[in-house]
């Protein structure tokens, strides 16, 4: 048996399915730059952006069943989840509870892991509030 063998998988994100029941509206918290990451020849494989927290608002994924309870679980509204807006310049031009919306996610660069999203994104944009 391999050990260690967590090193040679990753965790397919749904992000589109997320954005979908998410509404893909989120209050903007806080951010700060993004370095990038490099290979060994000091060549950009992610290129630099923002980092930034958002709280998202509304949820209307399928409830959650506790499997030894048999409860509904509470879902993700008023959660916060951080995410990289990759090639973004910093500092973003959003305030600290402004409504904004993602777009242009990145499959191929995201993932799950140790029950910790690392989510990224092409572009973030302003929403309006209704």
């Amino acid at each position: 048996m391999i050990q260690n063998g967590f090193r040679y998988t990753q965790t397919l994100v749904l992000g589109e399915d997320f954005l979908k029941d998410t509404g893909n509206k989120y209050q903007f918290v806080t951010q700060k730059p993004y370095r990038g990451k490099f290979d060994a020849d000091g060549n950009a494989v992610i290129p630099a952006g923002v980092t930034c927290t958002l709280m998202i608002t509304e949820d209307h994924s399928d409830p959650v069943i506790d499997k030894s309870t048999g409860e509904v679980r509470d879902n993700n509204e008023l959660q916060t989840f951080d995410c990289t807006i990759v090639g973004a310049d910093y500092p973003l031009p959003f305030k600290k509870r402004e409504m904004v919306g993602l777009g242009d996610f990145m499959q191929d660069i995201s993932y799950y892991v140790d029950y910790n999203f690392i989510l990224r994104f092409g572009k973030i944009f302003k929403v309006k509030n209704e």
